[in-house]
């Protein structure tokens, strides 16, 4: 398995990025908890507002798994 982490210039960006079908193999949203927004992109700018209502500088990060295909490694 692939781990690449990257830090994210916006929120905005990231939502942009997450829901690329044609960049990303498979999107889908499950579940989004505890924002009054009920899609990524508005429930990532009130991370991004509460974080410029704190000392935070970095707020977001974002982690890709790359799982091997089945098989790949038989």
């Amino acid at each position: 398995m692939i781990l690449k982490a990257s830090q994210r210039g916006g929120a905005r960006q990231l939502a942009n990025h997450l829901t690329n079908e044609e960049d990303n193999q498979h999107v889908e949203l499950y579940d989004l908890r505890g924002f009054i927004a009920d899609d990524l992109d508005g429930a990532l700018m009130e991370a991004h507002s509460m974080a410029k209502a704190t000392q935070c500088k970095q707020f977001m990060f974002s982690i890709n798994l790359s799982p091997p295909l089945l098989g790949a490694f038989r």
